[in-house]
């Protein structure tokens, strides 16, 4: 479109990978230089993670260029796969041969075989995997059989894991202790730095030989602002900035101009990841993503409370008493206990717990309740601003994903983009204990005795409390102050098993029903049937699982029995309870 304009014969921006516009930055080429010395040494696993579109296939293309000719490479590029279907992929890979009744013992003795006659001819075997967060957690064991195989000084197959940050938090699984400490090289790829952004654009422009300099210093530096040093954004932005120059006929870009670009590209970007804090600790009862992530949307109103309880070792305890009424929660797990019958708080009721490491200190006379603007504000007056902050469905939307680890803008925050990143709402109705049985956080709208209706984000669920996220503040309430306000209705995100939500039901086949029935085998403890069709005996599993769950003994996987199996698995993603051991 603009190549004419610019006197070039190729986009320079384009989002394709391509050997002409490899780019190694500082941190590109120190992440090559991790991967080939994890080769070079004995060990069996490397990890490369990094942001959606911070160059990681970059360099697994530039890693594959530098490794000797007497290597073999297996690639996979889609790891969504059952264990049987990866150990298929990998013979399909090394070109080994099997038949398709083969058995996973069968295809695994093809691999070992395969791996012992590489070795003795003296080649070395070298399996990556892109994307390697979708990876089911049986999968990533299955693979960590696989480098069982080894000589006394190296293993016959190495392996390298690269994928988004969320593939830190699957490793952190106690079930994959084993394959977590066989990785010897870790490295996370970060965003490239302003001066990087701004030799990275020349760099593009020099290759397809552009003779006029397009973007002045200030507009780099601007695009780095925008991007945030992603190269894939770098890209889209460049090359809609030349496009909206070509059409003012301009060959250097403006202020204006790289403004507009950013916000017709960038408007619409997916929801992205975002990296926890690094709190020093987990806390006893929740996992440490959780904790980190809750602290990252807390506004300024809960700071100083928050700033002492990430370095602490265990959560603050509140004093709850069970079964009492908690009424308007004050901020940051606060919790305010007062008969059910008063409907506002009132300054002397006001009990605010401090962080674990000092004992809770409160009086009548001076309720501790974070300021929240210049003038001091009653209780009364403090909850209505929650309340009010907290009336868009969005905002709590907002806070689910962050729940979940990704960062989305607000008008992007619906169920819609929850399918770009392998996630599903589901919307439902049940009680307090229904929902920590599917132990995953969701949004639920309450109103308040005087009409007005509001959405939190559920957190937590204890015994005798409940935590709720409201406008960036987590509060303490009681399960009856709860149910006073809430219908029962709710939404929540879970990751569908295979990437389809729809129910499993007697008569079909395929490796969703294998999947079915290697969890539920799993979780009662009894033989799998190996077999891929929906059959009487996995039947009668999925109705015994239904019922010890207490879930309707229909027969049928839907998407509630899914979720139940999702929670009993502790596969990845935020939860209401501890995990369980």
């Amino acid at each position: 479109m603009y190549k004419d304009f610019f006197g070039i014969t190729e986009s320079p921006f384009s989002i394709v990978p391509s050997a002409r516009f490899l780019y190694l930055s500082e941190r590109h080429r120190e992440a090559l230089t991790h991967m080939l010395s994890s080769l070079n040494g004995g060990g069996g696993f490397g990890l490369l993670t990094g942001e959606v579109g911070t160059g990681k296939t970059t360099v697994l293309r530039a890693l594959v260029s530098r490794l000797p000719q007497e290597t073999q490479v297996a690639v996979i590029m889609n790891p969504s796969l059952s264990t049987r279907e990866l150990l298929a992929s990998l013979c399909d890979e090394l070109s080994i041969d099997y038949t398709d009744e083969a058995t996973i013992k069968t295809l695994t003795d093809g691999i070992y075989q395969h791996l012992l006659a590489n070795h003795r001819e003296g080649r070395q075997t070298l399996l990556l995997i892109d994307e390697a967060q979708h990876l089911l957690p049986e999968v990533l064991e299955q693979l960590r059989l696989l480098t069982n195989l080894e000589t006394d000084s190296v293993k016959l197959l190495k392996v390298v894991l690269v994928g988004q940050p969320e593939l830190q938090q699957l490793l952190q699984q106690d079930r994959l202790r084993q394959l977590a400490q066989r990785i010897t090289s870790r490295y996370h790829l970060l965003p490239l730095t302003e001066d990087e952004v701004r030799e990275y654009i020349h760099y593009r422009l020099q290759a397809v030989d552009c003779l006029h300099e397009v973007f002045a210093p200030a507009q780099t530096k601007q695009i780095a602002k925008a991007t945030g040093g992603i190269p894939r954004l770098i890209n889209l932005v460049c090359d809609k900035s030349m496009q909206l120059a070509h059409q003012q006929s301009t060959h250097l870009l403006n202020k204006e101009l790289v403004e507009r670009a950013c916000s017709d590209v960038l408007s619409w970007q997916l929801p992205q990841y975002t990296v926890p804090g690094n709190s020093e600790a987990p806390t006893a009862s929740r996992k440490p993503l959780a904790v980190a992530l809750a602290a990252g949307i807390i506004t300024a109103v809960g700071l100083g409370y928050w700033s002492g309880i990430l370095s602490q070792p265990s959560s603050p305890s509140l004093p709850v008493e069970p079964n009492a009424a908690v009424q308007p929660p004050a901020a940051v797990t606060a919790s305010v206990q007062e008969p059910v019958t008063a409907s506002e708080p009132t300054a002397s009721q006001s009990i605010l717990a401090q962080p674990a490491t000092k004992a809770v200190q409160t009086t009548p006379q001076q309720p501790m309740l974070p300021q929240v603007s210049p003038q001091r504000l009653s209780p009364q007056e403090m909850w209505q601003q929650v309340i009010t902050q907290a009336s868009s469905e969005r905002l709590a939307m907002q806070t689910l994903y962050k729940l979940w680890g990704y960062s989305t803008q607000l008008n992007q925050a619906n169920c819609e983009s929850g399918s770009r990143v392998q996630l599903s709402c589901f919307n439902g109705t049940g009680s307090l204990e229904q929902l920590a049985l599917i132990n995953r956080p969701a949004i639920v709208e309450l109103r308040e005795p005087s009409g007005e209706s509001y959405f939190a984000t559920l957190y937590a669920i204890g015994q005798d409390r409940v935590e709720l996220l409201l406008a960036g503040q987590r509060f303490a309430v009681g399960a009856q102050w709860l149910t006073q306000r809430w219908n029962g209705e709710y939404t929540l995100l879970w990751r569908p098993p295979l990437g389809d939500k729809t129910a499993i039901r007697y008569g079909q086949q395929g490796p969703r029903v294998q999947w079915l029935d290697r969890q539920l085998s799993q979780l009662l403890g009894v033989m799998p049937e190996n077999q891929d069709t929906f059959e009487q005996a996995l039947l009668n599993k999925l109705r015994r699982f239904q019922r010890a769950q207490d879930l309707s003994v229909d027969g049928i996987a839907g998407p509630r029995t899914l979720m139940v199996i999702d929670s009993a698995l502790n596969l990845p993603g935020p939860t209401l309870q501890p995990e369980k051991s």
